[in-house]
């Protein structure tokens, strides 16, 4: 893997939780930027982990 790959993955799997509350309260141009990077360096577990913090969001957004 190469050294801006690596950078990459160590972001995403670092910063799930943002990159959650990015997409669910960001603008356009800034869930573009967290779904490239999700899409560039992240995996299926940090999708999936991704995914439950933006179902909790929803639920407390619901509350």
């Amino acid at each position: 893997m190469m050294n801006n790959e690596m950078e990459m993955t160590e972001y995403v799997s670092e910063n799930r939780e943002f990159l959650a509350r990015v997409l669910a309260h960001g603008g356009e141009e800034a869930q573009g930027y967290a779904l490239a990077a999700l899409a560039n360096g992240g995996d299926v577990k940090d999708i999936e982990e991704i995914q439950r913090l933006l179902d909790d969001l929803k639920e407390r957004v619901g509350e």
